[in-house]
């Protein structure tokens, strides 16, 4: 039997997918800068990344549009082609984490009391989960999540345990390299699987309802 993309039968290109796909790139960048400085843990993925980052001088988001070419080209190969949403998604993301970073580095926070850096987190990872909502029910494509869509779309397992494999092998990684990883981690480790299983259904039907189908029935 043929399996079919499942991007190139979703309800693509409507404004209120459009809206989710921008909205979600800038809430994930912002998030992710935010828990960046908190220091109390990025997303296992984005451990990783700042390991890479540390490692290489280059900065957090170069390394995620590197990463992001790479995470794409991996999930093409199991076959989910990148759709538009996906490049805007890998350079977009990475264009935003480095200008929250510029702006909080300007504040000085991350030598913010403990108080406030925990608050700066909680913050950053409403965001960044928000964003993640966004992103996936665009059907728009990803750049990070394009790995976690084509191996929930090969195995038939749910999103949330794509998410989970995935971002254990990153935070494994990450450990390795001697990342930036915290108990925030560990928290994002658990709560982002939760969410694309229990809340992003809800955020897609949303998206993609057609309420002028609602006027005509």
């Amino acid at each position: 039997m043929t399996t079919v993309d499942p991007l190139a039968r979703s309800p693509l290109r409507t404004p209120r997918a459009w809206a989710a796909l921008l909205i979600g790139v800038v809430l994930v960048g912002i998030g992710l800068g935010l828990m960046i400085d908190a220091d109390f843990g990025v997303a296992p993925a984005d451990a990783l990344f700042t390991a890479l980052s540390r490692t290489s001088g280059l900065s957090v988001g170069t390394i995620l549009v590197l990463a992001s070419i790479l995470m794409v080209l991996m999930s093409w190969a199991l076959g989910l082609k990148p759709a538009i949403g996906t490049l805007i998604s890998f350079v977009g993301i990475a264009v935003v984490v480095d200008i929250t970073r510029l702006l909080l580095a300007a504040v000085d926070a991350p030598d913010w009391a403990l108080g406030a850096r925990i608050a700066l987190w909680v913050l950053g990872l409403l965001f960044f989960c928000a964003g993640v909502m966004g992103i996936f029910s665009s059907d728009l494509g990803a750049s990070y999540d394009q790995v976690v869509r084509s191996i929930a779309f090969r195995t038939g397992r749910s999103l949330g345990f794509a998410r989970l494999a995935v971002d254990a092998i990153a935070l494994l990684g990450a450990i390795v390299l001697g990342g930036s990883w915290g108990i925030g981690t560990v928290i994002i480790l658990v709560v982002v699987p939760l969410a694309l299983n229990r809340v992003l259904p809800h955020v897609k039907r949303h998206v993609h309802h057609d309420p002028a189908h609602d006027r005509l029935a």
